[in-house]
């Protein structure tokens, strides 16, 4: 074969790297997309006629030449021609497989997992299909709307009493290929070989992780709360002089500023809208008030004056937005594609760091063969230190300074793969998704006391960690956070871009004590560009990277999910930054900063748009709860009020002629007789007992509230998930024995160290 030129810069990520790309469609190349970015050498080998993707339809418009999907996942990679030869040879120089065929498909063949084990050099397989690989059957790309049917995606999704949504584009694909890509890396860390088994249903759980916690641990069944939450108003997609903002009320602070914002400080101390209670009492007469300010105001203008006042807001951007919008131009996140049909923009760097972009911007085109390189060290983290549990992180040591969902999102993975995960909190300044809340059991009387210990949501996002209450706003608390970080492999932050220069703890700061040092910085739009001020969060973080633009019904102009779905997006693609950054200290020597922005990694998840627009000069058209290119495709209601997901290239319409007349079950069963593809949309009760997603549930053992049952990390390996070691910690749990186990630290300065109030305390109380 032809010996190709090196391809990756010397400094890239993961410089070195060969992956082996057998999987089509979107989990598999969007792994491989991720980790050519980062400067792995890619090798795709496409089955006879192509990757299915190349002419995937992503809306109902037609065009001409590849689908803009194919493009976005694929670009920086070379092809292969898919014979056996070709294969067994590249299976001998790849350190990474990605695939999605299931056991009865590579039985006996070269891709068995025991017979790639048996190789005098086996390359780890990371495996991705619809629903597991011992499924009958892999899935395939038009599955994305049954998928999210199984998993919860849609329990909290849609209005009180309509349809559910969907949610745009595919996913729990993108999700699946973000998770495979985390495996591909997690999987080097290992001495001997691994194959990962990730399911695109229990990767969607995990993105609905928050909710769903919520219900497995009260059994409170929530309806969705529809376009715009009352009791959260003014919230979702509002209509402005250009489009649509999606302003934040969750916080008193927002209240207060918008009010100002609007010249009409009055409405703060309106009966009808004080609290945040009674406002939703009174949302209609709440627009009538503000509605005309509105529609005199452009996105920008609204949002330029959020920015100053710190105002939760953002705008609602499309992808013909996105290829103009000064931010994301200044952070360089999108670039120029070359393809058969000439160049496009298409997003090109999935955080700020050295060293990416890395892989050539052109869409593999022809046959190549595998060209010879210095493969990637093995990363190494610490292997002379105790651990304190095994796997295959174990001995990476991971400091949190992080609240809500995204941020404790990386560690708690991390955690559950063997690091040793310090969550750093205050106890003026601790993770508000603590609560209080009333302790489970306990009489609902008005003097009951509260915990901080037992919110589900916080609990199910930090497990496998323990904890240290410390004050950083205090000189003493800084030095001793300082120690840790001597010690320490990486930092994970997403409070908002200005916080850790205020504590002075940049990354200047933090390599001065640690050269070696990750950091690992993720606030809403990251931590550069001329929008790094901007407060945000799950909604809003909608609006900005392209999903409120393609979310809801087809007569909608934008919407909402108010799911805060791209928190675990923004976390599963900072695990995998972090993770880069450890495998390129190994040939490097020394840490970086990484400058993750949660924006862009929902724009990487729906890609294509920008592709689309860029080529073809148009936005794409909204779908509602359909799947593009399918004869026969939505959610239709049924007798028993349930609602059946439909996606099938077969013309069902005379089995959908009257789905009221039949029960959910009844219908699933007479569209899979006609040879349809057809599920149940699942609440989160439902998805619970579906025996496809019960291996995904664990029930853990907690101090506070009893035994819970929470949603697994969906990272198989080797036959088995991971299990939760710990269980979220309680606040102050761990502090003496971090400080023991990480800096040596002695009884003595320990007590005065809670003595002076540095170390220790509990939220709330200083």
């Amino acid at each position: 074969m032809d010996e190709p030129s090196p391809r990756a810069t010397a400094t890239a990520p993961l410089s070195g790297l060969r992956v082996l790309e057998l999987a089509t469609g979107v989990a598999g190349p969007y792994a491989g997309r991720l980790l050519a970015m980062l400067g792995a050498d890619v090798l795709k080998v496409e089955p006879a006629g192509g990757d299915p993707a190349r002419r995937a339809a992503v809306d109902d418009a037609t065009r001409p030449g590849t689908s803009p999907l194919y493009l976005h996942l694929n670009a920086g990679k070379r092809t292969a021609a898919p014979s056996e030869g070709e294969l067994e040879r590249a299976l001998d120089g790849a350190d990474v497989v990605l695939d999605d065929r299931v056991r009865r498909q590579v039985a006996g063949g070269p891709l068995d997992p025991a017979r790639l084990q048996a190789r005098d050099r086996p390359p780890h397989l990371v495996s991705v299909t619809a629903w597991g690989f011992e499924a009958d059957e892999p899935g395939q790309l038009g599955d994305e709307l049954l998928a999210q049917a199984v998993c919860g995606i849609m329990a909290l999704t849609g209005d009180p009493d309509g349809a559910p949504l969907r949610f745009p584009g595919w996913q729990t694909q993108y999700l699946t290929g973000a998770y495979a890509a985390v495996a591909a890396l997690a999987a080097r860390h290992a001495d001997a070989f691994q194959h990962f088994d990730l399911a695109w249903i229990a990767c969607g759980a995990t993105g609905v992780e928050a909710p769903f916690a919520a219900w497995l641990q009260t059994g409170q069944r929530t309806a969705p709360a529809g376009a715009h939450p009352p009791r959260l108003y003014p919230t979702g997609a509002l209509p402005c002089a250009d489009g649509y903002v999606v302003p934040g009320t969750i916080r008193i602070h927002d209240w207060m500023a918008q009010c100002a914002i609007y010249g009409r400080e009055d409405l703060i101390e309106d009966s009808r809208f004080r609290r945040r209670g009674v406002r939703a009492a009174h949302v209609h007469e709440l627009w009538d008030e503000i509605g005309p300010w509105y529609a005199r105001h452009t996105r920008r203008e609204i949002f330029d004056r959020a920015v100053e006042r710190q105002w939760a807001l953002g705008m609602i951007l499309t992808a013909a937005d996105a290829l103009d919008d000064p931010h994301l131009a200044a952070r360089g996140f999108l670039g120029t594609v070359e393809t058969e049909a000439g160049p496009v923009t298409a997003a090109v760097r999935p955080w700020r760091t050295e060293g990416i972009p890395a892989s050539p911007r052109e869409t593999p085109a022809r046959a190549e063969g595998w060209r010879s390189a210095n493969r990637l060290p093995a990363p190494e983290a610490g292997a002379d230190r105790a651990a304190p549990q095994g796997g295959l992180l174990a001995g990476l040591r991971i400091l949190e300074l992080t609240v809500a969902w995204a941020g404790p999102f990386v560690g708690r993975t991390l955690g559950a793969l063997g690091a040793d995960v310090v969550k750093v909190e205050s106890p003026a300044s601790y993770d508000g998704w603590r609560g209080p809340h009333p302790v489970p059991g306990q009489r609902r009387a008005a003097d009951a006391p509260l915990s901080y210990d037992v919110a589900p949501n916080w609990n199910s996002l930090n497990r496998n960690k323990r904890h240290l209450a410390l004050d950083l706003k205090r000189p003493e608390g800084r030095a001793l956070l300082l120690e840790l970080v001597a010690t320490a492999d990486a930092l994970v932050c997403n409070y908002t871009s200005g916080v850790l220069p205020r504590l002075r703890l940049t990354f200047e700061d933090l390599a001065a004590v640690n050269p070696r040092i990750v950091l690992v910085q993720m606030p809403a739009l990251g931590a550069t560009g001329p929008f790094r001020e901007a407060a945000g969060y799950g909604t809003i973080i909608e609006g900005m990277g392209g999903f409120a633009a393609r979310f809801g019904r087809e007569d909608e102009g934008a919407r909402v999910s108010q799911t805060f779905y791209p928190d675990p997006v923004g976390g599963v693609h900072a695990t995998l930054a972090l993770l880069a950054a450890v495998a390129a200290r190994a040939h490097s020597g020394r840490g970086v900063a990484i400058d993750l922005s949660q924006q862009e990694a929902l724009w990487l998840q729906l890609g294509e748009a920008i592709v689309a627009a860029s080529r073809d000069g148009r936005d794409l058209a909204r779908l509602g709860t359909r799947e593009p290119g399918l004869a026969s495709s939505g959610l239709f209601p049924t007798k028993d009020g349930e609602w059946v997901a439909v996606a099938s290239e077969a013309d069902l319409s005379r089995e959908l002629a009257a789905p009221e007349s039949r029960t959910a079950g009844e219908l699933v069963a007479a569209l899979q007789r006609a040879g349809g593809r057809a599920e149940r949309v699942a609440n989160f009760a439902a998805a619970a007992e579906d025996a496809r997603m019960r291996p995904f549930l664990e029930p853990v053992e907690h101090p506070v509230t009893g035994a819970v049952t929470s949603v697994r990390v969906p990272l198989r390996a080797n036959g088995a998930l991971p299990d939760t070691l710990r269980p979220a910690p309680t606040f102050d749990q761990h502090s003496d024995e971090v400080l023991r186990d990480w800096i040596a630290c002695r009884e003595e300065r320990v007590a005065a160290l809670r003595a002076s109030g540095v170390v220790g305390g509990q939220p709330g109380r200083t």
